[in-house]
């Protein structure tokens, strides 16, 4: 699935500013590197974030799932 929205997302010194599948991809990315160790309390609001604007972007829905196209 192609999505061409830009979104932009920031935490501290952390920031996010690309298209939403790429924003898919490093959300997946960084949850899957963590999966079995607790991920910094920064970089854990860094990925919310990220998946808010997901979810204003229409990409994720109330419960952070991927909306069908």
């Amino acid at each position: 699935m192609k999505h061409l929205i830009i979104i932009l997302a920031r935490e501290k010194a952390l920031s996010f500013n690309g298209c939403t599948d790429d924003a898919i991809a490093l959300v997946n990315s960084l949850r899957g590197a963590y999966t079995n160790i607790d991920m910094p309390k920064m970089l854990n609001d860094f990925v919310f974030y990220i998946e808010v604007e997901l979810q204003n972007a229409g990409v994720l829905d109330e419960w952070f799932s991927e909306v069908a196209p």
